[in-house]
């Protein structure tokens, strides 16, 4: 008999209603549960009403499946139909359909209007179509068939077949499934593309089932395609899985000589053949890198057209996968009960909704049994680090919690090289050697778990926390102990490294999931204040060090490109005067710091936004009044000599408006510039209302009209994207699952 037990109640529903449908030859209609009565299924013959009931009572005893029946008779006598049938994934006896059938028999012309498991079974037989629109089901049933016939190959991969039957039951097929499915079929290979953390290795694994079950053997490649090669052969029907095929962290780690060549034979040879399969997961940018620089995969792709990119889960597939781990779990009547009438949308509607969160939630480590359980659901999404804490504590080696530790002070999306610089002076302070050759073990430990490896602005591999909650996790642990923030300030090997740490405990920080509260940021501000000198000397050493920030710059001569801020020692020295202001410190202590900042000055070096900002903070301070001068002298120099872009004209103006203004010389060179852009731009150039400003304040009347007139005509021009956006909007609401459903499908939950 098929394993019924791989199925929700709504997925074995599902599947009964189809079967009756097409026993009965008719349109079975659903009701979820509750909805009408107490009906779960409904049709009508020859213009009379007929009802069934569904129990999925597959793990419970007859004993609690009568007690369950007995509360359907009310309903019936309420409801008068003209037959009913009552259907369970039990496997019932003879002795207790009999029983069954003595309380609806006033309603059932025998006891086969009772089909127990055993009967659904052999519907399914008798219905093949059906059974192939319930993949969960028959792709189950098949691995577990495959696996009792060979027995050495489910030895072989015990592990595999672990992860596979105990991730099966809580899967939720979605669109994408049949996609890979038809993809597969057709091309006999499957590239499944996506960012991290959206299924893809789930979704291969389901593909693996599926042919596993149709007895195809698996071969999971674990290093190199050369496995797949050693693996092949020629009188059996094989599955090739390679998850992570182009590397983890970037294309060249996984890729080695001629692989790439050798992949492509692989592809093409399954793909000319009819008893072989092979899937393939991978990140999306690694293979938009791979693709750049290996021009086989990209024409092959571009001729055989096997990639499937998998999108983010729709409101439904949460609901659904929420529901499913709910109802495949061990979790009390009383929790259930506050998800049923609308905890449910605390967790579907959470912007940190992760299947892997919804697992531990549901599990035997959560607190399953009492009370408040979505409540209890809400914090561990607003605050993962509950989940983290047992993992930093007792699962990862010091330098793996070195690593997490040291992103809190590196920009959000830290450069691999960055990362690895500041990770390895760390260890070295802690007395760990060796840190460099294990730095990519360790990102290999953290990656889906504390940490996200992926893409900054400039395409280059960088790693973040997996979640702000991480981030917050990691203050908390660098707050509350001194030692390890002395480590972390002595080992800095960038100014913004400390400036970072700083601005985490003075609450400048900004996180955009998770936030620290007012209370943990002052703890952590008190112990970073306790180290001021520390800080200040380190401060000093890393004043000219490289930044690992990088910012988009328009340059003339190449367009735009992400570089070090043009402006960072300005803002260095912007910082410094915040913990000057801080400590309660004198401003003559960073003399030197500003010096430099003006030499560079009167060179035409910095960023000018910055230094505006800067030369008003260094004018209202006590430094030397010789100091102030030579700043505003040379910031003048500066910005009147260089007035060739746009945003110079906006920098020289934010200058000139808190030192008399821009004289009639300026004017006149406004005027010019103003007129050469126009001639330049089509239709207008950027930023008008800035530059209507400044023409407005140098009386240039005519120019302000010339850019109302340009300002007007932009405003008329109609928006190329109206209509692309609207459509987008219709389509993605044609999947949106109505509040009413969601209510009815988590109503199931509070049911008998």
């Amino acid at each position: 008999m098929r394993n019924f037990s791989v199925l929700s109640d709504v997925e074995f529903e599902e599947l009964t209603g189809d079967l009756l449908g097409a026993e009965l030859n008719v349109l079975v209609e659903r009701f979820a549960s509750g909805a009408d009565g107490g009906i779960d299924l409904r049709w009508r013959i020859d213009g009379q009403t007929f009802i069934g009931q569904c129990k999925h009572y597959a793990k419970s005893s007859f004993s609690q499946l009568l007690k369950s029946a007995e509360k359907e008779v009310p309903k019936l006598l309420k409801l008068k139909p003209a037959g009913y049938k009552f259907i369970t994934s039990f496997d019932l006896s003879p002795l207790q359909k009999e029983k069954i059938y003595a309380l609806f028999s006033n309603w059932m012309s025998s006891p086969g209007d009772i089909l127990g498991g055993r009967d659904v079974d052999a519907l399914i037989t008798l219905h093949e179509a059906v059974e192939r629109r319930h993949p969960k089901l028959w792709v189950f049933t098949g691995l577990q068939l495959f696996w009792a016939v060979r027995a050495d190959i489910a030895n072989r991969t015990s592990a595999l077949k672990s992860r596979i039957e105990r991730s099966m039951p809580k899967y939720v097929v979605h669109s994408g499934y049949q996609d890979a499915r038809e993809v597969l079929e057709t091309k006999n290979v499957c590239l499944i593309s996506g960012p991290p953390g959206i299924g893809k290795t789930t979704l291969a694994q389901m593909l693996l089932a599926e042919h596993i079950s149709m007895g195809y053997e698996p071969v999971v490649i674990s290093e190199d395609i050369s496995e797949a090669w050693h693996s092949l052969t020629h009188n059996t029907r094989q599955i090739f899985i390679y998850d992570d095929f182009l590397g983890e962290i970037a294309f060249f780690e996984r890729m080695a000589k001629n692989e790439d060549k050798r992949l492509v034979d692989l592809i093409e040879k399954i793909s000319s053949g009819s008893s072989k399969k092979l899937v393939l997961t991978t990140r999306e940018y690694i293979l938009r890198d791979a693709k750049k620089f290996y021009e086989r995969l990209d024409h092959l792709d571009t001729r055989l057209n096997f990639l499937l990119e998998l999108n983010a889960y729709s409101r439904n597939d949460r609901a659904r996968i929420l529901y499913n781990h709910l109802w495949h779990s061990e979790i009390s009547s009383t929790c259930l009960r506050e998800i049923s009438v609308g905890g449910y949308k605390k967790i579907i509607n959470h912007r940190g909704y992760n299947p892997r969160l919804i697992e531990y939630c549901t599990g035997g480590a959560f607190d399953v049994e009492s009370s408040g359980y979505p409540d209890r659901f809400e914090a561990t999404l607003n605050h993962p680090e509950r989940i983290w804490r047992a993992a930093f504590d007792k699962h990862l080696l010091e330098e793996h919690r070195l690593l997490t530790l040291i992103l809190c002070t590196l920009p959000r999306k830290a450069a691999l090289d960055d990362l690895r610089e500041a990770y390895v002076s760390l260890c070295s302070h802690s007395g760990i050697s060796n840190a460099g050759r294990a730095f990519r073990d360790a990102l290999e430990v953290l990656e889906g778990t504390f940490i996200t490896i992926g893409r900054n602005e400039e395409g280059k591999p960088s790693v973040s926390h997996a979640n702000p909650s991480v981030t917050e996790f990691c203050l908390a642990r660098i707050e509350s102990d001194s030692e390890l923030l002395r480590k972390i300030i002595e080992s800095a090997v960038f100014f913004e490294q400390l400036s970072t740490i700083f601005k985490h405990g003075d609450g400048a920080a900004f996180f955009s999931g998770g936030r620290v509260g007012r209370r943990s940021r002052l703890i952590l501000l008190s112990a970073i204040n306790a180290e001021r000198d520390l800080l200040l000397a380190s401060i000093r050493r890393t004043f000219k060090s490289r930044s690992p920030e990088r910012e988009m710059v328009w340059q003339t001569d190449r367009g735009n490109s992400y570089m070090e801020p043009p402006g960072k020692f300005e803002r260095r020295v912007n910082f410094l005067f915040q913990c000057l202001e801080k400590w309660g410190m004198d401003a003559t202590a960073i003399e030197t710091e500003v010096a430099f900042v003006i030499d560079r000055w009167k060179e035409s070096e910095g960023g000018k936004e910055d230094a505006v900002k800067l030369l008003k903070r260094i004018e209202s301070s006590s430094l030397a009044s010789r100091l102030s001068e030579q700043a505003f002298h040379a910031l003048d120099s500066w910005l009147d000599s260089t007035l060739r872009e746009t945003d110079d004209w906006i920098h020289y103006a934010e200058f000139a408006s808190h030192s008399g203004g821009l004289g009639p010389d300026a004017a006149d060179q406004f005027d010019r510039f103003m007129d050469e852009e126009f001639s330049r731009w089509s239709p207008s150039p950027p930023d008008l209302e800035k530059m209507k400003d400044i023409a407005e304040d140098m009386g240039l009347d005519h120019l302000v009209s010339r850019i109302d007139e340009a300002l007007e005509e932009e405003s008329s021009e109609p928006d190329e994207n109206y209509h692309r956006e609207a459509s987008s909007e219709v389509r993605s609401s044609v999947h949106e699952v109505s509040e009413g459903e969601l209510a009815e499908l988590f109503g199931r939950l509070s049911s008998d």
